[in-house]
């Protein structure tokens, strides 16, 4: 789905999506296809469900936003270092 066919069908509300389809463009993630996980009231349950969601599923690329956004503004952030499991 795109981003204004999900505000259409789910307002005011939290989501956790999954990116299907994305690129970058000047250090900004643009969502072409996103797939809605869950809906949720309270962004503390959202959070809840990504974390879990990610611990089982790290390679996916999930996001947590509010449909009162009209547009969706993902900066990417880039890790500098080493990380450790």
């Amino acid at each position: 789905m795109l981003w204004e066919e999900i505000r259409e069908k789910y307002v005011s509300c939290w989501l956790l999506i999954e990116a299907l389809d994305a690129r970058t463009e000047c250090n900004k993630r643009i969502l072409k296809q996103i797939a809605v996980i869950d809906t949720f009231e309270e962004s503390n349950e959202a959070l809840r469900a990504y974390l879990q969601l990610h611990k089982t599923s790290p390679e996916r690329e999930l996001y947590i936003v509010h449909t009162s956004r009209h547009t969706l503004d993902i900066e990417e952030q880039r890790w500098v270092g080493i990380r450790t499991r």
